[in-house]
């Protein structure tokens, strides 16, 4: 299956081609899912704050439950077939939206979200086996490259369709990304699983990089689930945004994440803490501007301005664990910490819809940047205990 890996140069360039394919195919259609199903609720099926908040949570946390309760504790060959399997289902699942009412649409976001679980960390991990540090970090930072363009591609797409279709339709459009991952899903590779070793525990939370790329990591997951969950719904109830506008907002801003990833992959950064710092303060400057916004014009700059910290920080955060984890170990680690973002990506939805039922979508805005700082005291804190981790 992985013949044209006999040959160093090649081999290398058409893996990383695969993995990118594979990661544009998956996530577009899981953005779908995402950005599609807060809006389909709030507008089609009338669901308050609080139930669309709640709704979001289950669906990473369906996932976080997979990645962290399953795919972390299997052996490299379960869970290979683990990953096809899902890739199958999941694409089956998809189109199956189109049906969805005011119930099953709680069944389909479960269902989803935890077959889901199993995808992104395994070809995270598949990423990050290479073994020479510059090329591995390259591919690192590809990956996140091809995820901001599936972001990108994905809202385009969804905004031309909503012209003529409504968001149940939606789905049925994206059925081909959906065979596409299933044909290469066969083609990905997995970390070898050395039998002669005795296996050793791995103390992943005790590593201060892990610690490190998950301080780094919520600095912004925190603002992005509040932006995927309800930026749309801001747009749409504060300057009344067509549907399709909705849409282009999303690409506005995944497109400033995808060149700012694509500025990583030509450059690769050395000192991480520049990256952090540069991104943190965009963010809070981000959501304070959001609160003064006076018109659709005015939010959709700021959202697309949002998007540079989104794409510096998720390649800063794999580079810090790719230098802190040796190759046997780094599969684990990025399950655990692609378990742990979920989790943490359940009580973000939660909170700010209660927050948006109880002061308002300006005021939830607003109130998000606070914990953004205290993280980026926290991050300051752990780069000062390990210096190496910039060079």
């Amino acid at each position: 299956m992985f013949k044209f890996f006999n040959n160093k140069n090649n081999g290398i360039i058409i893996y990383v081609i695969l993995l990118m394919l594979l990661t544009f195919s998956v996530r577009a259609n899981n953005n779908v899912i995402l950005t599609t199903i807060p809006l389909i609720s709030k507008y089609y099926l009338n669901f308050n704050s609080i139930e669309i908040g709640i709704l979001a949570a289950v669906a990473v946390g369906s996932t976080a439950v997979m990645s962290a309760l399953i795919n972390s504790r299997l052996c490299p060959g379960k869970r290979r077939k683990l990953f096809i399997s899902s890739i199958i289902i999941y694409s089956i699942l998809e189109p199956l939206f189109y049906f969805s009412n005011t119930y099953s649409i709680w069944l389909f976001v479960i269902l989803s979200g935890f077959f889901f679980g199993s995808v992104m960390p395994n070809i995270m991990s598949s990423a990050g086996t290479i073994r020479d540090k510059k090329i591995r970090e390259r591919t690192l930072t590809l990956y996140t490259l091809s995820l901001s363009a599936s972001l990108v591609v994905g809202p385009l797409i969804e905004s031309y369709i909503l012209e003529y279709f409504n968001f149940y339709q939606l789905f049925l459009f994206f059925i081909p990304f959906g065979v596409i991952a299933v044909v290469l899903s066969f083609k990905i590779r997995f970390p070898e699983e050395n039998k002669n070793k005795t296996k050793k525990k791995i103390n992943v939370f005790r590593n201060p990089g892990f610690k490190l790329s998950v301080f780094n990591n919520i600095s912004y997951d925190v603002p992005f689930a509040l932006i995927l969950t309800f930026g749309g719904i801001f747009a749409r109830t504060e300057f009344n945004a067509p549907y399709s506008f909705v849409e282009l907002l999303l690409a506005g801003f995944f497109g400033l994440s995808f060149l700012s990833r694509f500025f990583l992959s030509y450059r690769p950064t050395k000192k991480l803490y520049k990256t952090t710092t540069v991104s943190i303060i965009i963010t809070v400057a981000g959501l304070i501007m959001i609160y003064f916004s006076s018109s659709l014009i005015i939010y959709f700059i700021i959202i697309c301005f949002l998007g540079i910290p989104h794409g510096l920080t998720f390649p800063t955060s794999l580079t810090a664990l790719s230098r802190s984890f040796k190759e046997d170990e780094i599969s684990v680690a990025n399950t655990y910490f692609y378990a742990l973002m979920m989790f943490l990506a359940v009580v973000v939805p939660s909170v700010s819809g209660l927050m948006v039922y109880s002061v308002g979508l300006r005021y939830t805005f607003l109130l998000f940047a606070l914990p953004v700082i205290i993280l980026f005291i926290l991050i300051l804190y752990e780069y000062k205990k390990m210096p190496e981790i910039n060079n």
